[in-house]
């Protein structure tokens, strides 16, 4: 398993070394995660797959958690087909993350998980 981790939103100190206790804490809560699809959601941050590592976005940066929808479609001559799925919307400040998942059962997960850990993040 590769557990490298790169943050999705850039520090205000970017030019500082990361440190050890930082990268613990970020490890054990990566192993205690929960996955959902191809996404983890730990008690501290949202994991997301980047080739062989992984971004990080802390949960207390998530402003905003937006349900949404995507297409996955198919331009198969034979067959094409569109099937529309949902998303999730994590707006941070600097910009915005889109969960895509393809199983609505999996985005009720993701959006308890997150709203356990960040209710101020859901509107009413």
């Amino acid at each position: 398993m590769f557990t490298r981790f790169r943050p999705l939103r850039p520090a205000p100190d970017a030019g500082a070394e990361k440190s050890p206790q930082k990268e613990a804490l970020l490890k054990e809560d990566f192993r205690k995660s929960r996955r959902i699809e191809k996404y983890r959601i730990g008690a501290a941050a949202v994991y997301i797959p980047a080739g062989f590592a992984w971004k990080y976005l802390l949960l207390k940066d998530i402003q905003k958690v937006i349900r949404g929808r995507w297409f996955i479609q198919s331009d198969n001559g034979v067959a094409p087909f569109a099937m529309e799925a949902p998303a999730i919307r994590l707006r941070f400040p600097d910009g915005e993350e889109i969960l895509q998942l393809e199983k609505k059962k999996n985005a009720e997960s993701v959006l308890a998980l997150l709203e356990k850990g960040i209710p101020e993040a859901f509107p009413d």
